[in-house]
């Protein structure tokens, strides 16, 4: 039999309130009844037993007593001794052979979690939810303290009941439970759990209130799309109907997105172009990114399938993806890359690592569609000449641009690139530096190399001219210096035609314009 006990019996007295902590209400349902909802959701649970002050906090409890899969017993003087109630109560009353301890105070646990720390149960003694320390750790003598020595622990925690019931003590000095058992026991640390948020001051409530509004939904999507307005703009400029159909949709899809990969909380990048990003966190991913793109403006099968083809040694690992809904589920990186330095050949190594792995890889025939045919968008910009603003000036570049493609590049093997490998789309966690956003062109092997140098050229606030020639001798030892330079004017042509229909302004395209003279 499978037993989740609850430990229930605090007053909290931190808490500075008459009404104990764990039965205070967050959207009229008591935190308690959080934990209890979130246990009953499992498949493996036979019971669940809440240790608590029954006789003082019957009030709290008529909504839970009505359900004949959870059973109640009086708590102790300290959490230990609660503990030990509870495995006296299953012991008399119940054939037990595992049990999970859990706190009421921690309600953003999932049936998933408790499915998992009972199959865990088959193999070792005891699984206990850990959590890697990320903060400084002190020592009052001033000695050095090694924090990845050393671990957080918390509940759920899960045992082998006799096991537990056999040694714990109530009266050892032992602070952790697993300290009690047999040495030769066999332990889990789980450190996947990584919103194990506990409810301890008054000011939590507020915090724990939007964690549990984001896991179960109590959000107006609608203003959230509202709210990514360069993304709106450009959509309902260009594709107004398809926009208008998408967004009904996003409110009814991204609730499903948020319970499916676990996303508990989330901010929203609200200056995002081509997709609405969150920066997330997830019980089952930890720190991560979920992107919807709009399915209609061919970006999400060419980038999905780039973060499964493109090798992990400098891309960004993907978690998952939907394609109901066009959405990615990827790793979350710390930081961008600092400003560039000539002297520093960090970025030049992984551009170097990066062309490498392209030329190793193969895209058959039957996959090409999946991604974008540079020279073909290049071609075809020849006949995209409905618009105003400077349009002399531009389409004479882009015929320059594609007599020069094609002169230097026509007879070239082409290959699936990221497409769009500059600056911001290079992250760095820790000492790992992976890709972010790629494009996914099928295009000369140079086309990252003429991405970075032209936003590079567009950040700059020194001579541009010179700029230039420092970028490409900078990366000249991975490609010829007039392969580099040739494709960048190209590239430059090429983003400059891009640019007079993805932004608000023309401010871009000027810019542009005056890299190009």
């Amino acid at each position: 039999m499978n037993i989740v006990t609850i430990l229930a019996s605090g007053v909290g007295s931190r808490f500075g309130s008459n009404v104990p902590k764990q039965f205070h209400k967050i959207n009229g349902k008591m935190v308690i009844e959080y934990v209890v909802d979130a246990i009953l959701e499992a498949k493996t649970v036979d019971k669940v037993l809440i240790v608590t002050n029954v006789e003082a906090n019957k009030s709290y409890l008529t909504n839970l007593a009505g359900n004949d899969r959870v059973d109640f017993t009086n708590g102790g003087d300290t959490r230990n001794y609660s503990l030990v109630n509870a495995l006296e109560y299953i012991n008399k009353n119940y054939d037990c052979d595992k049990v999970i301890v859990c706190d009421a105070v921690r309600p953003m646990i999932t049936g998933e979690l408790i499915d998992k720390y009972f199959a865990f149960l088959d193999e070792y003694s005891a699984v206990v939810t850990a959590q890697a320390i990320t903060d400084s750790l002190g020592c009052y003598d001033i000695q050095k303290v090694y924090r990845d020595r050393y671990y957080l622990m918390q509940s759920p925690e899960g045992f082998d009941f006799k096991l537990l019931y056999d040694n714990f003590d109530p009266e050892s000095k032992l602070t952790e439970v697993t300290q009690q058992l047999p040495e030769d026991s066999k332990i889990k640390l789980y450190f996947d759990f990584n919103n194990n948020f506990k409810l301890t001051y008054p000011a939590d409530l507020k915090y724990l209130e939007a964690l549990i509004n984001a896991r179960d939904n109590n959000v107006d999507y609608r203003e959230i799309f509202n709210s990514v307005s360069r993304l709106n703009r450009y959509l309902f400029e260009n594709y107004p109907s398809q926009t208008k159909n998408w967004s009904r949709r996003f409110e009814n899809e991204i609730p499903n997105l948020l319970k499916k990969w676990q996303i508990t909380d989330y901010r929203v990048v609200k200056t995002s172009h081509f997709g609405i990003i969150f920066l997330a966190n997830s019980i089952k991913y930890g720190n991560c990114v979920l992107k919807m793109i709009p399915p209609f403006i061919d970006r999400y099968e060419p980038e999905r399938s780039c973060y499964q083809t493109l090798p992990a040694t400098f891309m960004c690992e993907l978690y998952d993806y939907d394609d109901t809904c066009s959405a990615i589920l990827m790793q979350q990186m710390d930081s961008d890359l600092p400003d560039f330095d000539k002297d520093d050949k960090t970025v030049l190594e992984f551009f170097k690592k990066a062309l490498d792995s392209y030329r190793d890889i193969k895209i058959s025939e039957s996959d090409r569609h999946k991604f974008h045919n540079y020279s073909s968008i290049l071609h075809g910009k020849l006949d995209e000449n409905d618009f105003v603003y400077r349009n002399e000036e531009i389409m004479q570049l882009v015929a320059e641009a594609n007599e020069l493609y094609d002169d230097v590049f026509g007879n070239d093997e082409y290959f699936l690139v990221h497409g769009d490998m500059h600056r911001y789309n290079i992250m760095k966690s820790d000492d790992l530096i992976t890709a972010i956003d790629p494009i996914g062109y099928i295009a000369p092997l140079e086309l990252d190399i003429a991405r970075f140098i032209g936003t590079e050229l567009t950040d700059t606030t020194d001579d541009v001219k010179k700029k230039k020639a420092e970028l490409v001798e900078y990366f000249a030892p991975l490609s010829s210096k007039e392969r580099i330079e040739s494709l960048l004017f190209v590239d430059m042509v090429f983003r400059c035609h891009n640019s007079l229909f993805e932004n608000d302004t023309f401010e871009l395209t000027d810019k542009w314009l005056s890299i190009l003279k």
